[in-house]
């Protein structure tokens, strides 16, 4: 007996782990995975409050860096992306802030050609609104913002200098930001910020007031160009088509938006990712082994019924462009008018009966 219940409890804590916000889908170092080495330059040093790791040079510089905005889907981070970034940066100093103590990406052969690759760890809004933060943060000329837990994320810095410092770069500096899986999840206007398990799409979409929808946020980053829009990530591979819907469903039926023409959607699937410029071209990068796309949602009309304890329906949905992810790609897209500019976006339609998805568009591998 005593072995059988040893190996339940196993399960249940290996189950207990898993949830759909936080399954970690074996990151490599580069996707800020486990790796914590102490040792070498990117040694972990402290600063007060704030754990930090520093690859490349401690003095700052100042270049030409452009605004842009960098979509990642969640998975194993490609080279090509953090390539566009540092190339926007004019290879400038490199900032990936994060809540979990990893220097996973203070890799100079990955992010190649930056001054200086900079994690800083920020774990409670102490951190969050101290100088070195506010200063290193603002001394950036390329952010990202690293997988990890999007509830964490609003909880440690809204209203603190780290999403101050963000506001001053993109209104006033001009520099590239990125964000992947939770770092992705706050970068459009609408974030969701779940209190307990992250919802899944059949819970949502038998539900929209499901107690897992409980929060989608409205009171964080507002980055030019990304107003009016929600994103998500681990797009096919986590079968999120359906809650994406239900999200936008919820922010008509809410009355966040005042007309459901202004509600937009970007979701990405893995292993891929969306570089957008600051006119609102983007184009979808992608890994050659990967089938995996990016998809730009519009509403087309008013739920049906988007109501507590119902299911959802909307006979008139949604209006989904995808585009799927490669190596050398071109622009396929633009968000600023939300219009294709090649054949590479293809448009489709998805409407919900009742809870059931009339057109499943995801590209699960």
């Amino acid at each position: 007996m005593k072995r059988i219940s040893y190996a339940l409890l196993a399960i249940a804590l290996i189950f207990s782990a898993c949830t759909e916000e936080n399954l970690d889908m074996g990151k490599p170092d580069h996707a800020g995975g486990p790796k914590k080495d102490k040792g070498g330059d990117d040694g972990g040093s402290s600063d007060g409050s704030v754990t930090y790791y520093l690859t490349g040079s401690s003095e700052d510089i100042q270049t030409n860096s452009s605004l842009g905005y960098l979509l990642a889907g969640g998975a194993s981070d490609q080279k090509s992306w953090f390539d566009w970034m540092v190339n926007k940066s004019d290879s400038g100093d490199f900032v990936i802030i994060r809540t979990d103590d990893s220097n996973g990406y203070n890799d100079d052969t990955f992010i190649e050609g930056a001054n200086s690759i900079l994690t800083l760890v920020i774990n409670d809004q102490t951190s969050a609104n101290s100088d070195f933060v506010r200063d290193k943060i603002r001394g950036a000329e390329a952010l990202f913002i690293a997988g990890g837990n999007q509830t964490e994320y609003y909880d440690f810095w809204n209203g603190t200098e780290v999403e101050n410092s963000i506001h001053y770069l993109v209104n006033e500096k001009g520099v590239p930001v990125g964000g992947t899986s939770a770092g992705l999840a706050i970068l459009g206007e609408f974030a969701y910020i779940p209190q307990s398990s992250g919802v899944i799409s059949s819970e949502a979409l038998n539900d929209p007031y499901h107690h897992y929808m409980e929060t989608i946020k409205t009171d964080f980053l507002q980055l030019p160009g990304l107003a009016n829009i929600i994103t998500d990530s681990h797009f096919s591979e986590r079968n999120r088509l359906g809650r994406t819907i239900t999200f936008m469903a919820r922010l008509i039926a809410d009355g966040v938006v005042s007309s459901y023409q202004d509600v937009k959607g970007i979701a990405v699937d893995e292993f891929t990712a969306v570089a957008i410029e600051a006119n609102g071209d983007a184009k979808v990068l992608g890994d050659g082994n990967y089938e995996d796309y990016a998809f730009f949602f519009s509403a087309n009309s008013i739920p049906d019924q988007c109501e507590d304890g119902q299911s959802l329906h909307w006979t008139d949905a949604i209006t989904a462009y995808t585009v799927k992810g490669v190596l050398n790609p071109s622009n396929s897209f633009n968000i600023s008018n939300w219009n294709s500019l090649s054949s590479a976006a293809q448009l489709q339609q998805v409407n919900v009966n009742y809870g059931s998805i009339s057109n499943d568009i995801q590209q699960p591998d």
